[in-house]
């Protein structure tokens, strides 16, 4: 099934019609960031659509991403566009990153900013009986991956794992920026 007919086969089982669930939206999140009537008949007739907006109306209608995905085309494979990525977060003024793989993966990815000077505060994965790893794979720039006390320096092109349980941070010691993924699995959102 697409996503799309399941998503309209939710709404009818909720007895709303696309002008209610509008409402509704608008009721939840207000009238600036509720999705239009268009937007939602959109979605249902399966054209294209932001990322965003099928968070949005999963939220409105009260579904977990995850339900939505299961049993439908999204299950294996979503595409997400730099405009529609969600989360992320924020580690101080010189280093930021976002969430880049669909939420139903059993790991986590992030692409991740860092300023020149900028640093990401110690971190370290809980221990636990599942082993927890971490791949860095440098885009641009350079970095410098501190591991247990040990430190690594990458350029762009160059990947360091490691098990995440190890106490470590990273920090761009250039003048310039790095862009940077992390895989983190299991993933910790």
């Amino acid at each position: 099934m697409k996503h799309n007919e399941k998503l309209k086969n939710i709404r009818k089982a909720q007895n709303l019609t696309i002008e209610e669930l509008y409402k509704r939206g608008i009721t939840i999140l207000g009238p600036q960031k509720a999705i239009s009537i268009s937007t939602i008949n959109r979605i249902e007739a399966g054209k294209p659509h932001k990322f965003s907006s099928l968070l949005k109306l999963c939220f409105i209608l009260g579904i977990e991403l995850k339900d939505l995905y299961k049993g439908t085309e999204l299950e294996e494979c979503l595409v997400i566009g730099r405009k529609d990525r969600t989360g992320g977060y924020v580690y101080n003024k010189k280093a930021s990153s976002q969430i880049i793989n669909s939420p139903n993966q059993s790991f986590l990815v992030l692409e991740v900013a860092l300023l020149p000077s900028g640093k990401i505060p110690l971190d370290h994965a809980p221990a636990s009986k599942e082993k927890h790893g971490k791949v860095i794979y440098v885009v641009r720039g350079q970095l410098d991956c501190i591991v247990d006390d040990q430190r690594y320096s990458l350029k762009g092109g160059e990947t360091i794992s490691f098990n995440s349980e190890q106490p470590h941070y990273f920090e761009n010691n250039s003048k310039k920026k790095c862009i940077f993924t992390m895989t983190e699995s299991p993933g910790r959102y």
